[in-house]
């Protein structure tokens, strides 16, 4: 890729993080040159957390993980959301008017600020191969750096191949956009989707075998261990998440066999290991509206921790007098029995308010006191899509087994079973059950590009998302 507006993300490492967090100022060491003394940085294994935290810090900001790649943009394009007028936002994005003034901006940063975390993984990678596992007290330690690293790699690949790539896995395909795997500014050869589906199943694969001593996974007391580093896994992209995230890419590549043995691997984690549990009924439909569980936190695979959500709503679902409104409203998406109802109320005035994201302060219960709800938290990959991966997967060869799988979820949303549906049904109800399911967590858009969705609700999709003006002048790209 061309750096020219990232040239010295080298030596600008976290820079955006210094700003997130006070406690990230310490990792730098700046010079009237702006250079950064990595030495420093990466002189003790703390050093080595504090980058890999960082970077998820970065990636939990507006930019990506805590707007735009979940409730923001690109639900927008998934035909979310009703939008009121045309002054609206996100007037001109609902109809994929890219070069818009107010548009092509946000597109610009999501590029610049996913390759500004893939450099930082990069240079995480290296220096950890430069130091090896005997720089740390417990080798497990670096192992699991060195895997979370390469998972995010990936991760961060991924969605920047499913915004700026055509989905074209033919022999056929041109070159679309690169994949970095050098710390080093430099223009990075653009790939076809195939190639750049092999890379990212390269880091997946090798993340998956470097993450075999995840406490997730190995299922050790880690209690006081490492000064509790490796407490919180679900906030990490640990073992698990990294074979969701396989599952995730393979069915994308049209690799069903592989994207159902990676979700089964996860969902029989699941049901054999008490991990990723389905949410409590309770704490969904509780009349104590300040403790539902809205993100449905036990079932996250991985989640990022976002202590700002609460100001990233403002205005879309909260303190606002024209709150987002679902295209599709409740009562048509939701059969009656379905606890995920509960996710939306009323606000301003206003129902069928979708309150996913809402950051609602501690309450008094009776006999407890305080009570603090479940916050802070957006969902990166959940159990629910690992269920769904895994029906379409075994669609075609086994479909009582795929509505089997279905029926699985839906017993967890107070739904009964279905029965007798064709492969075509079973679609249908699969898109269905995205759009009750993920509705805030970017993923819909993907999934009608995957399926090729000529018209999403009354707009005709554009899914390839147009790179940088600079990219295509610098970069010297197709």
């Amino acid at each position: 890729m061309s750096y020219k507006k990232i040239k010295n993300m080298t030596a600008a490492i976290l820079l955006g993080c210094a700003v997130l967090s006070q406690s990230c100022t310490s990792w730098l060491d700046i010079t009237p040159e702006a250079q950064v003394n990595d030495k420093k940085i990466f002189s003790t294994p703390q050093g080595f957390k504090d980058v890999l935290n960082g970077i998820y810090i970065t990636a939990s900001g507006e930019k990506l993980y805590a707007n735009n790649l979940l409730f923001g943009f690109t639900d927008v394009l998934a035909q979310y959301y009703a939008i009121p007028d045309e002054t609206h936002e996100f007037a001109q994005l609902a109809k994929y008017q890219y070069k818009d003034v107010n548009i092509s901006p946000k597109i610009d940063e999501m590029w610049l600020e996913l390759y500004f975390c893939i450099a930082n993984c990069n240079i995480l990678l290296e220096r950890l191969e430069e130091v090896g596992p005997d720089f740390f007290e417990d080798e497990r330690t670096y192992y699991i750096l060195h895997g979370e690293a390469r998972a995010l790699r990936a991760f961060f690949h991924f969605d920047l191949l499913r915004l700026f790539a055509p989905y074209d896995f033919s022999s056929e395909a041109k070159p679309a956009i690169p994949y970095v795997k050098e710390a080093r500014p430099a223009i990075a050869p653009q790939l076809t989707p195939a190639k750049f589906v092999e890379y990212a199943l390269e880091d997946v694969n090798a993340a998956i075998a470097l993450l075999k001593e995840d406490p997730i996974l190995t299922g050790k007391d880690i209690t006081g261990m490492d000064n509790g580093y490796l407490a919180n896994r679900n906030f990490h992209l640990n073992y698990y998440a990294a074979v969701g995230l396989k599952a995730r890419i393979c069915l994308y590549a049209g690799n069903t066999k592989d994207a159902y043995d990676a979700a089964n691997e996860v969902i029989l984690a699941q049901q054999n290991s008490d991990l990723f549990p389905w949410v409590k009924t309770e704490d969904i439909t509780t009349t104590t509206i300040e403790l539902r569980d809205r993100t449905f936190s036990t079932e996250h695979l991985f989640a990022f921790n976002t202590n700002k959500l609460g100001e990233y709503i403002k205005g879309y679902f909260r303190e606002t007098s024209t709150p987002l409104i679902s295209r599709i409203l409740p009562a048509e998406l939701y059969e009656p029995d379905d606890y995920r109802n509960a996710l939306y109320e009323i606000y301003s005035g206003s129902a069928n308010v979708l309150t996913k994201f809402w950051q609602l302060e501690s309450v008094y219960v009776s006999g407890q006191g305080l009570v603090r709800p479940k916050r802070d938290r957006m969902p990166g990959i959940r159990i629910a899509e690992m269920y769904y991966i895994a029906t379409e997967a075994l669609k075609d060869s086994n479909i009582g087994e795929a509505i089997t799988t279905l029926n699985m979820l839906r017993a967890y949303r107070g739904l009964p079973g279905l029965s007798n549906l064709s492969k075509e049904e079973l679609q249908k109800e699969l898109e269905m059950e995205y759009y009750r399911e993920l509705i805030g967590e970017g993923q819909v858009f993907f999934y009608h590009k995957r399926i090729n969705t000529k018209m999403i609700a009354t707009a005709n999709a554009a899914y390839v998302l147009p790179m940088p003006d600079d990219e295509i002048d610098l970069g010297q790209r197709q």
